[in-house]
Parts: C-alpha cells; structure tokens; sequence
C-alpha cells in the first residue's frame, strides 16, 4: 500500500466492515483503555506534590477539584470501561472525564497568584497527550477533544497571574507542535489499525475462495467432465468410505458392468457430438434408474459400473433390468446397429460377493465383465449375472 507522505490513506469501510472492526478491536480497546484511565488517573492524582510545592496558596482548593471532583469521576470511569457497554461509548466517556480533569487543572491554576503559575502551565500540553496517545482514541473524537481543550487552555491562559501576549506566544510555540505531533500520531495508528483489519479481512475472503477452490478441484478430480458421474478415481474414494462406514454391506454387494451396445457405430455415424449427448442421456437415465445409495461411474469410452452394496441376487436382477429399461426407454434412434434393435440400448452384467478388498472387488469387476459379453452374445440389450446359474433375461 502507498503511503501519502508518512500518513497512511484513509481507507473507507462499509456499515457492515465498520460493525466487524469495531466487535473485533473491542476487547483489546477495553483493555489497553482501562490500563490507560487508571496510568493516567494515578499520574493525575500524583501531580497534587507539584500543585503544594509550586502554588502553595491553593493547595486546599487543588485537593478538593483532584480528590473531591476527579477522583469519583475517574472511578466511575473505571467501572464503565469494565463494563459490557459499546467501545466508542467508552472511549468518549475517557475523553470526557480527561477533558473535566484539564477543567479542573485549569481552575487550579487561574486561582493561584503564584508567579510559577506560569511555568506550570506549559504542562497543559500533557492533557492533549492523554486525550489523543494515551487514550489512543480514534482520529474524529481526538480532534475534537483536542479543539475543546484548546478552547479551555486559551481561554484560561489570559486569565493567570502575570500573562502577556509575548508569554502566549512562546506557550502557542510549545503546544501547537504538540497538538500537531499527537494528532498526527492518532491519525496513523487508526489508519494502520483499518488498513491491517481490512487486509485480514480481504486474506480471509482468499483463504475461503482458495479453500472452495481446492474442493472445486479435488471433486474435478473423481468426476467424469462429460456425464458428471463419478471416474475410476471417484470409485477407488467410494470404496474407501463404503469399506471404512458400511464394511458388512460390503461383504455381499453387487457389481454391474454396463456398455452401451454399438457405440462406435453411433460415433461415426452420427458424429462425435451426437456421442458425447447420447452418453450424457445415457447417464442421468441410469442414475434415476438406480437406488440412491448405488455409485455409478463411467469407468471409461461408453462402459459404466456401478456398485451396489447390501444387495442380493434378486436385487441385481432388477437393478440390472431398471437400467436396460431406462436406456431403452430414451428412444435414441441408431441406424447402424447392424441388427434388430434400432435403438441406442445397452447390455449389463451383474456380478455378487464380496468387495472388502481390492482383489475382490477386481474379481467382480471381472465377473461382471465375462456376464457383459454373455449379454451381447445374445444379441444385446440385456443383462447377465455371474453368480449362479440364472435364468437368463433378453427383451428385443
């Protein structure tokens, strides 16, 4: 970020950024401010030794402001700061009680008829370094209890015992450079403070849209991009999570190889981009055609698999049968099948056992695959399965 000079640019913040960066400093705020209002109410309080041993003649008066009128207002102070009031509140509550302290001081002060009344002023500039560095106040609410006090200090300076429009003079020269400096350290550190809370801010938006990102990719990862099913690395994860949630659904599960039948003919002979629709069609028939719980992926060109646990023979039979059926069902005219079905169809081949290991699974895999071959071998649209002698199931 550029600097304009040394002063941070002031950044703007929405209503709702306003509301987080206030809810984010509060219980910082709280605690550095009430470390600060008990600093300086005790250097405050302390500063009673220099008001009996400069002004001697309004010691009485001195204790009374400080003790009688500061001391309480200051112990209030303490308690609502502790309290679970809203920051600005608090810190305008510390500005208020700074700005009674510097009335107090200046009555002090405009009562004595001590010479060294004069010198002892030159300490007024003290009161604009608590309102703006120790109360570390936000830039606004400084300023303006920096022109109040201004007002109070040049108003009471006429009124001291021995002043002169020369001694003014030299006064301004002191504090001016220290109204300047303090504010312009107020100025900077609010600056600083919005600047790093936005950056966070903007780093925790980047760190979010990394994250969906990094989820975005890893779902790329295991999806098919034509049909959105899952691929071979989606079913390895599957398999995974079946294994390590649901192993005894596992252990009698079944397995269907589908392939949709004359596919290469339908490529060439209507084109890649016809292909490609016939499989996305192909795909979302399957998937309604299936229970939920079923994983369904395209292992690759037109062949799928799909994994259905806790599933017997009888089930296989008509999960494989709701799969040809769907497909048939689409009515996707193929002309260059070169045999009785006119249509884009499919043959499946349904394979049961268990598949808690790998080698099981590729056992299944294979089993079903031979039962796909079967299917085809009698002449397509069908299903087989390769577990026991089963009756077998062609519709023309």
């Amino acid at each position: 970020m550029k600097r304009w000079s040394t002063l941070f640019p002031r950044l703007r913040m929405t209503a709702d950024q306003q509301a987080a960066f206030l809810a984010m400093r509060t219980p910082t705020r709280t605690r550095l401010l009430l470390g600060s209002v008990i600093g300086v109410c005790a250097f405050y309080l302390a500063c009673i030794l220099l008001d009996i041993l400069l002004l001697g003649d309004v010691t009485l008066l001195a204790l009374s402001l400080r003790f009688g009128v500061v001391l309480p207002a200051a112990l209030l102070l303490i308690a609502y700061v502790a309290g679970d009031h809203p920051i600005a509140r608090k810190e305008h509550a510390a500005l208020g009680v700074a700005i009674l302290g510097n009335v107090c001081w200046c009555i002090i002060l405009v009562s004595s008829h001590n010479p060294a009344v004069l010198g002892y002023f030159y300490a007024a500039a003290s009161f604009q370094m608590v309102v703006t560095i120790a109360a570390a106040s936000p830039f606004r609410p400084s300023l303006i209890a920096s022109l109040v006090i201004f007002v109070l200090n040049y108003t009471a300076i006429w009124l001291l015992e021995g002043t002169s429009g020369m001694y003014v003079m030299q006064h301004l020269s002191v504090y001016l450079p220290t109204v300047g400096m303090t504010l312009l350290v107020t100025y900077q550190l609010e600056s600083e403070a919005i600047a790093n809370f936005l950056q966070s801010q903007e780093n925790e938006v980047l760190k979010r849209e990394l994250s969906r990102q990094n989820k975005d990719l890893a779902r790329l990862s295991v999806t098919d991009p034509l049909t959105r099913l899952s691929n071979r690395r989606g079913t390895e994860s599957e398999l995974s999570r079946l294994r390590l949630e649901a192993p005894q659904a596992m252990e009698n599960a079944v397995v269907l190889i589908i392939d949709v039948d004359h596919f290469k003919a339908f490529n060439d002979g209507y084109g890649h981009g016809a292909g490609d629709d016939c499989l996305k069609r192909v795909a979302r028939a399957m998937r309604r055609a299936l229970p939920l719980d079923a994983h369904l992926a395209r292992q690759g060109g037109e062949e799928f698999l799909a994994i259905l646990p806790g599933t017997d023979a009888d089930k296989a039979g008509i999960a494989a049968e709701a799969v040809r059926r769907s497909v048939r069902q689409l009515g996707i005219a193929h002309e260059f099948t070169r045999d009785r079905n006119r249509h884009v169809t499919v043959s499946v081949g349904a394979a049961i056992g268990s598949i808690l290991g790998d080698s099981d699974f590729q056992s299944l895999v294979d089993a079903a695959d031979q039962a796909v071959y079967a299917a085809k071998a009698d002449g397509r649209n069908g299903w087989r399965i390769n577990e026991r002698p089963t009756v077998a199931q062609d519709v023309a």
